[in-house]
């Protein structure tokens, strides 16, 4: 063998480590951000690990690769990292946001998909954080994307997350509990949300075989 081609391959070999294990720890530092996300708000405790668990299952249970599922299980769990950004008086105020405030909130998934962009698996999981607020019919942010433009992992991640959302005390109301939250996502089927992903996921529900994630000790 060429000595001189050896070295240039370990050379190189070496360089591709040092650059995996520099995202590696980089992901780790996002995975804690996201934590830190969901710190700041004790109403949305658990939020991050009931969402990735729901976007994993529903992803699932719509046939998709496991590859696919992996991508948009991440994507359950970072899809609100860009609140790092906000101001800490915005997410926690409870009174009704100004126009002002609300513009800034509806910037987070864009901040969001910023923020992961040095993860090795950012192409499958950006545009998941990055469109998880769109509509079924056009109306959301930050693109005003509608019907199957919108990425299926976002679709998936915005179905959960209203539904985790309505199922849990916030600051400003009670859990709406299981038969109102059913009738809140069913009257947006088809509009807010994609009709096909809703129904497969309220009859995961209704089925008893929506999974709750383990919570860690």
């Amino acid at each position: 063998f060429e000595h001189s081609l050896l070295r240039a391959r370990i050379r190189s070999q070496l360089r591709i480590k040092r650059l995996t294990d520099q995202l590696e720890r980089t992901e780790h530092v996002i995975f804690m951000l996201a934590l830190a996300v969901e710190a700041k708000d004790t109403y949305t405790e658990g939020h991050l690990r009931r969402l990735s668990s729901y976007s994993e299952q529903l992803a699932a249970a719509s046939g998709l690769s496991p590859q696919h599922v992996k991508a948009i299980r991440f994507g359950g769990l970072l899809h609100d990292i860009g609140k790092i950004s906000i101001d800490d008086a915005i997410l926690r105020k409870s009174g009704k946001l100004t126009a002002e405030e609300y513009d800034q909130i509806k910037r987070h998934p864009e901040y969001g998909a910023r923020i992961v962009q040095a993860m090795r698996f950012a192409a499958e999981v950006g545009p998941i954080i990055h469109h998880h607020h769109e509509r079924w019919d056009g109306g959301g942010y930050p693109d005003g994307l509608a019907g199957e433009a919108i990425p299926i992992g976002a679709r998936i991640v915005a179905i959960v997350d209203a539904y985790d959302a309505m199922m849990t005390d916030r600051p400003y109301r009670r859990s709406l509990g299981l038969e109102e939250t059913l009738r809140r996502l069913r009257a947006g089927r088809g509009c807010e949300w994609d009709p096909v992903l809703l129904d497969r996921f309220v009859q995961l529900i209704e089925d008893g075989a929506l999974q709750e994630p383990q919570v860690e000790q």
